[in-house]
């Protein structure tokens, strides 16, 4: 037989084996291929996302209920993510370890309702007339309870005729840890959380109109009295101070120790509660779009307007309201969204952030 011969038979004898070999793999296929029952839903998230553009990838995380979740109220409803959830007309809320602490209001009741959707009521604060006349700042929050996303601590205050009591409670198990009296608490003063940790309560009492006023330290867990702050203090959290020097801003340990310090400028817009992170780690300058490592005074560019609504979402998340909501990572500056696709180029106070 000649090569020619030879070659072709050869060849054809490999294009046999070819489509055989494809043949038998698609028949594989086709024997474990399943088509989807239509009677059982397929996994996927709780709350499904409109799209997954890109900026939208890293926010269907935060569609579910639970503490991966972005928290916020508009006009009165409480959302995660673009999901409204409870069916109570919520004034102000926290979140913590365990789940959301919220303020009726209606009742002015506090509730806590964890990652399950249990619900426990925990206390009343006064009634809401009063309450609408504590906002405070320039965004007309009432920071009237603070609680810790990484702690399963709240706490609020008890108002008298004359004085009060401030009290930390375990919202999972509605325990009471401590109390302490605060005196001489007029009827015209708030009481202005800063922050709050498994250690201390950080508060200012304000004589209204957005001043700061006294800034106080509870160390509840050691049992000690509310202690008076003899520095000018902008902000405090996870015993990091944020203190008015002159032109400067110090970061500071409890001793006062100086860790980092940046230009005042960097204080322009922020309120006593809403500066530092959580924890202390993180202070968030909007005149200048910048976030600061406090321990360092290293800064990363967040690259948004100067004018938007903003609010701690966790101890390295920062929450932008403006037009739609952003989150932005501390750490890396970048941010996700924005969402919350309405249009919010007017008055947006009736949106709320939680007070961390």
């Amino acid at each position: 037989m000649s090569s020619g011969v030879w070659g072709r038979k050869l060849r054809r004898q490999r294009v046999t084996a070819l489509i055989v070999s494809l043949g038998l793999a698609f028949w594989i296929v086709g024997c474990t291929y399943e088509e989807p029952d239509r009677k059982r839903p397929l996994p996927g998230p709780a709350f499904p996302v409109p799209s997954t553009s890109e900026s939208e990838v890293a926010v269907a995380a935060r569609e579910g209920w639970g503490p991966d979740a972005l928290f916020y109220t508009d006009a009165g409803d409480l959302y995660a993510g673009e999901n409204r959830w409870l069916p109570a007309r919520v004034a102000s809320f926290t979140t913590t370890s365990t789940g959301v602490v919220y303020v009726n209001a209606e009742t002015s009741r506090l509730v806590w309702a964890d990652w399950e959707h249990s619900i426990r009521e925990l206390d009343w604060l006064e009634p809401k007339e009063t309450r609408l006349s504590r906002q405070w700042g320039e965004f007309q929050d009432i920071r009237d309870i603070v609680g810790n996303p990484s702690h399963d601590l709240v706490s609020w205050v008890h108002r008298g005729a004359y004085g009060g009591d401030i009290v930390v409670v375990r919202p999972s198990t509605g325990e009471a840890l401590a109390h302490a009296v605060i005196p001489s608490l007029a009827a015209e003063k708030s009481v202005v959380y800063g922050s709050i940790d498994d250690a201390a309560v950080y508060y200012a009492i304000s004589p209204g109109g957005g001043a700061t006023g006294e800034v106080w330290v509870w160390r509840w867990a050691a049992g000690e009295a509310p202690q008076l702050s003899d520095r000018p203090v902008a902000d405090v959290s996870g015993d990091i101070w944020a203190v008015e020097r002159e032109d400067r801003i110090d970061f500071e340990n409890a001793d006062g120790t100086v860790l980092s310090s940046v230009h005042s400028s960097y204080g322009d817009r922020t309120a006593f509660g809403s500066g530092l992170s959580p924890g202390g780690r993180f202070w968030y300058a909007p005149a200048h779009g910048l976030i600061v490592e406090t321990a360092t005074g290293a800064a990363v560019k967040i690259g948004r307007g100067f004018q938007q609504r903003y609010g701690w979402a966790g101890p390295e998340e920062l929450a932008l309201i403006g037009p739609g909501i952003s989150v932005c990572s501390a750490v890396s500056g970048k941010c996700e969204g924005p969402f919350k696709s309405i249009d919010m180029t007017g008055d947006t106070y009736h949106f709320g952030l939680p007070l961390n």
